[in-house]
């Protein structure tokens, strides 16, 4: 593992006392994937360019003019002809000139993903269910730990898998040592993103488990029923997809409102949201780097009218 240049070290002086200088030599040597650049995407890009991660590429082939209005990488006055990944990365250079951060050539329909295998980290944004299974399939087969966000509205989540993940647990001020050794990695096992959204409906808990997993299962059920992601036009059948699965699994006291079921399908997207969502994920996609602290497993939702950022397990 390379040693710290004198300008890495003072430019990272801060984070160095929070996390060592051996989590920082992990993170300069890390190579990390963003498919899909919008303004979810760039939340994660920004804090993880901050943080000192050795290589990200960008990947994303739509023309600034028909780019995220949220992605604030993206001037008003950028050529019109360039991509928005062409963009986005020179403003990300100018934020931290000691990493690197290049493009990847091709866009997030692909089908061939071998290229996956040159990153550890792969992230893609604000894609259809079935593009995400199949990038989760890929980064399965080489190697790779994969990650998928998107934000809907006043909502947003994103999912995990790391495979098979040995990690050291952080230190808690006040922690009973006896309770837990911090010294001592331990190991998680992730499910497939398909193995998630198909989880058995009759193990959710009415009130603890988060509604928009139900949510997911169903958009993704739609998916593959109709070939093209839920729309906002599509709430009524949603619904009844929700309801199916709830009977079914004689669940009567689980209910998915109407207004939820609303902002999941929606276009639109809210900054503060992406704000919020990127800097959980970007943390989340440095752990997976560093092997440091437990990561989240293995789906993370948030959501504006509970201000609160739930994890939860499906799969």
């Amino acid at each position: 593992m390379a040693e710290l240049s004198e300008a890495e070290a003072a430019v990272y002086d801060r984070q160095l006392r929070v996390w060592g200088i051996e989590v920082q030599k992990r993170l300069n040597g890390a190579k990390i994937l963003i498919a899909g650049c919008t303004g979810l995407a760039v939340e994660v890009a920004k804090n993880i360019v901050l943080a000192g991660v050795g290589s990200l590429s960008l990947m994303d082939s739509t023309l600034c003019a028909s780019a995220d209005p949220d992605n604030f990488l993206v001037p008003h006055n950028a050529k019109h002809q360039a991509s928005v990944a062409e963009v986005s990365a020179a403003a990300l250079q100018e934020m931290n000139p000691l990493i690197k951060v290049t493009l990847q050539a091709g866009s997030t329909d692909v089908e061939d993903l071998s290229f996956v295998s040159s990153y550890q980290v792969v992230l893609l944004v604000d894609q259809s269910l079935e593009r995400q299974q199949a990038w989760d399939q890929a980064c399965t087969a080489h190697g790779a730990a994969f990650y998928s966000a998107a934000s809907r509205g006043t909502c947003t989540y994103f999912f995990a898998n790391l495979h098979n993940h040995t990690f050291t647990p952080l230190e808690k001020a006040g922690a009973d040592q006896a309770d837990t050794d911090v010294s001592k990695p331990q190991e998680l096992q992730f499910p497939s993103l398909e193995s998630a959204l198909k989880t058995d409906w009759s193990s959710l808990h009415p009130r603890r488990s988060h509604k928009m997993i139900c949510l997911l299962a169903a958009c993704s059920y739609f998916e593959q029923k109709h070939k093209r992601p839920a729309r906002s036009e599509d709430h009524s059948e949603i619904k009844q997809i929700i309801q199916k699965h709830i009977t079914q699994a004689k669940l009567a006291k689980l209910s998915v409102q109407d207004a939820l079921i609303e902002e999941f399908l929606c276009d639109e997207h809210l900054p503060a949201v992406n704000a919020i969502c990127g800097g959980v994920l970007a943390n989340e996609m440095l752990k997976a780097v560093s092997h440091k602290g437990e990561p989240v497993n293995n789906f993370f939702f948030f959501g504006v009218s509970d201000g609160a950022g739930v994890v939860q397990y499906a799969g």
